[in-house]
């Protein structure tokens, strides 16, 4: 069984979910394999936010103000680059955080999907299709909003000199 700690979420995880087998807490499917911790899901992820300086309630609640959304708010970890949406409530035992991936969905019973990844893993999950591809598209708007507010603030500040960029 392969450990982790906030460090693993990156560019390969694609999903993390709750699981409880002894100590651990959270089962996290990467493009490398599964790995286990002993933090929750929701601890696991407010840790990567902390790694990039906030926090999941502070990046959930950029969400809910930016886009107006009061449930289930897709969050960014890394600006950028890292971005997640929930399946259920984050509350929920049977939420499954996933990340910003190519996805293909498959409803395989009322209110049960498959979400198949790129690199052709898969993870069933008890939400509809239709669920899944809001929230999907939820989480590429944020991702569109925020690159593009981090491009007019590299404007602004080129314009009003405040480029770090230029040459000493």
């Amino acid at each position: 069984m392969r450990k982790c700690d906030s460090f693993l979420i990156n560019r390969t995880v694609l999903a993390v979910k709750a699981f409880f087998m002894g100590d651990n807490k959270s089962e996290i499917l990467t493009t490398h394999g599964i790995y286990y911790s002993v933090l929750t899901p929701l601890d696991l992820l407010n840790k990567a936010c902390i790694n990039y300086y906030s926090t999941w309630q502070g990046r959930t609640n950029v969400a809910k103000n930016l886009l107006n959304y009061s449930k289930k708010p897709p969050f960014i970890i890394v600006p950028n680059e890292i971005g997640v949406f929930p399946t259920k409530s984050s509350d929920s035992p049977d939420c499954v955080f996933i990340f910003n991936h190519y996805i293909s969905v498959e409803e395989v019973a009322k209110g049960q999907s498959v979400i198949t990844f790129m690199p052709g893993i898969s993870i069933t999950v008890n939400v509809s299709k239709n669920t899944i591809l809001k929230q999907y598209q939820r989480l590429h708007t944020l991702m569109s909003v925020s690159n593009l507010r981090h491009q007019e603030k590299e404007l602004y500040d080129r314009e009003n000199g405040f480029d770090d960029r230029k040459d000493n």
